[in-house]
């Protein structure tokens, strides 16, 4: 049931089995698959209106790194960036998981195959027509003749929902399946209380737009407001700690990866050559949209020192189709601790210090930018694609020729050792018992393709923990 009465719960202890702090693809994603099972509660700041958000969005946040637009990239309503997003798709590697000696905190808790029960689920979740990312199944039923291969590259697809998922558009939070869920929007989470040793999450402090509060009490608590958004609620939770929940390693909010993407101005396409078919969304006979990207290979990455990353062909919204693609450079970001989200002195609306993002690229950064982009290059070349102009250096490009992709990662990362990450490969806090975090926040790698895909599986296998560990123990008691 969603409740939208903003003076209903004030005052009030709301309990539930499960209370999940987000409303956005995660939290919701957590609910559809808990609330057949257990009793579970959202609280979520945003509306339920299809109007954008207000200036909110960007007020509440300031950037002293390289510049980012928190209005356009951020939206606080039921669904959270499903109302935004434009719907890419990606699978990480399977050496995306594994330590790189080169790449510093590389190596997640877990391995791919851990991850491989939910990824069907997920890509019914996402509309997918499949979760085989591989370039020669995916263009297997395009209308079209499309290259597949490029010698000493490896291809890879993107997939896109038909329709692309708009949580707060399409679905109803009346359907019996949500028969066990209360959503309270228009209210936030100011406050996560511990029990007296610390060991768990006793209750949540929150309050509505109106200012009234109430108190949220469950047997577990979800976290899942996004890689900048948890990271501050953790850290201004200083009640009962200096350095806030959750945070025994002080590596919450350090450590923040976006996907930086820049332009390979060292490569010129030739005109009308097959490959510029990468430029454009592909569909498929049935209507479902793909699209080519291309990167270096495992061990040429590793014989390069090079974090992961894909190139793509594009045409910016004001070139036309007769105007030569350009090449453009999708990067993973290295885990940097003085990449970070700390919290700024000043109050937001909420009574909530304001996050502060110093969002930076290291050397590793800048290195896997410029020989990433002469390699490929060199092989496009080579297959006729084109030519290159001059080599990239890495001190080339300037600071304003970052741009995003709007992707908040690395915040609150997972680890099996608590020194290194606040939480373990479960999403469950290192330190409080009953505290989980949901999210692209939990990775501890960020590979080069886009969050959403591997992000939802994880969240489905956390799902499914959740519901493993806390019906039993409902029965047990």
């Amino acid at each position: 049931m969603l409740h939208n009465s903003q003076d209903e719960f004030s005052s009030k202890t709301v309990q539930a089995q499960v209370a999940i702090i987000g409303g956005g693809m995660a939290g919701l994603a957590l609910a559809s698959k808990l609330s057949p099972h257990l009793s579970v509660l959202i609280v979520e700041r945003g509306d339920v209106d299809l109007a954008p958000p207000g200036d909110e969005v960007s007020d509440e946040a300031i950037s002293s790194g390289l510049a980012y637009p928190f209005g356009a990239i951020r939206d606080f309503r039921l669904g959270g960036s499903t109302s935004i997003w434009a719907g890419y798709c990606a699978e990480f590697d399977d050496f995306d998981f594994r330590p790189r000696d080169w790449v510093p905190m590389s190596g997640w808790p877990l391995e791919r195959a851990d991850l491989q029960p939910f990824r069907a689920d997920a890509g019914t979740f996402l509309n997918l027509r499949s979760t085989n990312f591989q370039p020669d199944v995916v263009t297997k039923e395009a209308l079209v003749t499309i290259p597949t291969q490029v010698d000493g590259l490896q291809v890879t697809a993107w997939r896109f929902g038909k329709p692309i998922l708009r949580i707060l558009e399409d679905w109803s939070f009346d359907d019996p399946d949500f028969t066990g869920l209360d959503i309270i929007a228009n209210a936030r989470a100011l406050d996560i209380i511990l029990t007296p040793d610390h060991s768990q999450v006793d209750h949540i402090r929150c309050r509505t737009r109106h200012a009234h509060e109430f108190t949220v009490k469950a047997d577990a608590y979800i976290i899942a407001t996004g890689g900048l958004e948890s990271a501050r609620l953790l850290l201004a939770s200083q009640s009962q700690i200096a350095h806030g929940v959750a945070n025994s390693s002080n590596l919450v909010g350090l450590c923040f990866c976006e996907h930086p993407h820049l332009v390979a101005q060292g490569f010129e396409f030739a005109l009308e050559h097959p490959i510029e078919i990468w430029a454009e969304k592909i569909r498929d006979r049935d209507g479902f949209p793909f699209s080519l990207c291309a990167g270096l290979p495992e061990r040429r990455q590793s014989e390069l020192g090079v974090l992961n990353h894909r190139a793509h062909i594009f045409r910016t919204p004001q070139m036309e189709l007769k105007d030569r693609p350009k090449l453009g450079l999708f990067l993973e970001q290295s885990p940097n601790p003085e990449s970070r989200v700390s919290l700024d002195g000043e109050l937001d609306d909420w009574g909530i210090p304001k996050l502060n993002l110093h969002w930076t690229m290291n050397d590793l950064d800048r290195h896997t930018f410029a020989v990433s982009a002469n390699e490929i290059g060199a092989q496009l070349e080579a297959f006729g694609a084109g030519h290159i102009t001059h080599e990239v250096r890495a001190t080339d490009f300037r600071d304003e020729d970052v741009l995003h992709s709007n992707h908040q990662l690395g915040t609150t990362r997972m680890s099996a050792d608590p020194e290194l990450g606040p939480i373990d490969s479960n999403c469950r806090s290192h330190d409080h018992d009953n505290l989980y975090i949901a999210g692209g926040g939990v990775f501890p790698t960020v590979s080069w393709a886009n969050p959403s895909f591997t992000m939802l599986v994880l969240t489905l296998r956390l799902a499914e923990h959740i519901k493993k560990r806390f019906c039993v123990e409902q029965r047990v008691t």
